[in-house]
């Protein structure tokens, strides 16, 4: 299945990648967010529909528990 990329963004941290890339497809957008270390890979993917409620999650976990 074809995809397109439509946003990217590298976040680097301690010995860990994060990769953020919102693509689309024939079936619709989706958040990819994949974790390396190097040596392995993990993914993780979120679909459109998912996405305001998954940043309003990470918005509330960061201002109510990070310093």
């Amino acid at each position: 299945m074809e995809e397109t990329t439509i946003f990217s963004k590298k976040i680097i941290t301690r010995n860990k990648a994060f990769f953020l890339d919102l693509k689309e497809n024939p079936n619709g957008k989706f958040l990819k967010v994949t974790e390396s270390n190097g040596e392995k890979r993990s993914f993780i993917f979120i679909p459109e529909e998912g996405l305001k409620e998954f940043g309003e999650s990470i918005g509330e976990i960061i201002s109510e528990h990070v310093g």
